[in-house]
């Protein structure tokens, strides 16, 4: 239990850290993950789907903390697991450039989270 406990929340606190510079200095968030700041209405969808996309993973990591259910974090881990699969398969069919350091940083992610997911499991039977 203490695994899946320290797992969920580092990644939780790395995740809200992320979420909260998408909110309050949105340009140094797109600049760390090596994206321009877009204007207008792109802008406002960039803003609002990356402070999404790590405020809701976040939040997911504290359920499973205070909960100790493992659901919430095996969907979190879900999600960095979608993120990872879409970054290669834009890189293959779309010509878009492999993100690495994203990969690698959605791979940690995603063990983080299944890791404790499986910890929290195990725990409870």
């Amino acid at each position: 239990m203490k695994i899946a406990n320290a797992l969920s929340i580092v990644l939780g606190v790395v995740l809200f850290l992320i979420a909260a510079q998408w909110i309050f200095t949105p340009a140094t968030a797109a600049e760390t993950l090596s994206m321009p700041f877009l204007e207008g209405d792109a802008r406002n969808t960039q803003i609002r789907d990356f402070t999404a996309f790590f405020l809701a993973t976040s939040i997911m990591c504290f359920l499973s903390f205070f909960t100790k259910k493992y659901e919430f974090i095996f969907c979190c881990g879900l999600v960095y697991m979608f993120a990872a699969i879409f970054n290669v398969i834009s890189s293959i069919y779309h010509g878009a450039p492999l993100g690495l350091s994203s990969l690698i940083s959605e791979i940690v992610f995603t063990s983080m989270a299944y890791i404790a997911a499986l910890n929290f499991k195990k725990a409870h039977k």
